[in-house]
């Protein structure tokens, strides 16, 4: 008969599970987002600042989990602003290059 604790631990592992694909997923649509050009970097940014605050200023909340969500949203949105320099470099080197010089 397996234990209680052991009980515990794997629904804990399941639902930490959830919300790492739930994480995962948002961050890929965001980047979709981005990249369809339907919403624009810094307003994601924004957002994501928004949400950071609200849970910094949230009351009653255990300042561990606090800690490890604004941790995990200050990742996401490094990770987007890392999109958004390394998509303003590409662009910057496609426009850089010379254009081919029309036969004779």
């Amino acid at each position: 008969m397996p234990e209680r604790g052991s009980e515990k631990n794997d629904g804990t592992a399941v639902l930490l599970g959830e919300l790492q694909a739930a994480l995962w997923l948002s961050e890929s649509l965001i980047l979709a987002l981005l990249e369809a050009n339907l919403l624009d970097t810094d307003t994601i940014l924004e957002a994501i600042d928004i949400v950071i605050a609200a849970k910094k200023t949230k009351a009653g909340e255990d300042p561990e989990q606090v800690r490890a969500a604004v941790t995990r949203l200050a990742t996401i949105s490094a990770s987007i602003a890392a999109a958004k320099t390394s998509a303003n470099s590409v662009e910057v080197k496609q426009s850089a290059k010379p254009r081919p010089k029309p036969s004779t």
